[in-house]
């Protein structure tokens, strides 16, 4: 899933992976039935400001905030166990 991200009013683009886009929409409690586009972006440009250094950095930022957001073991297993 690609998404535009806007951190203190910079643009920053990321490619996440829709599994991991599933993860964090569990993770945040969004509705199945709708799309987690722009939740998505909203959620990690609130968490990624502020904007420091380059795109790159901030890229790494966003990337490690995600990690922690859905590095549940449960999370993981419920989001798997859905499709089932």
């Amino acid at each position: 899933m690609k998404l535009e991200l806007s951190i203190d009013s910079m643009p920053l683009d990321i490619e996440i992976d829709d599994v991991v886009a599933g993860l964090l929409a569990a993770r945040l409690n969004l509705p199945d039935s709708e799309d987690h586009h722009a939740a998505l972006e909203r959620y990690l440009s609130e968490k990624g400001a502020p904007w420091i250094l380059d795109e790159e950095h901030m890229r790494r930022r966003v990337l490690r905030r995600l990690i922690l957001d859905i590095a549940d073991p449960a999370l993981v297993i419920r989001h798997l166990m859905v499709d089932e």
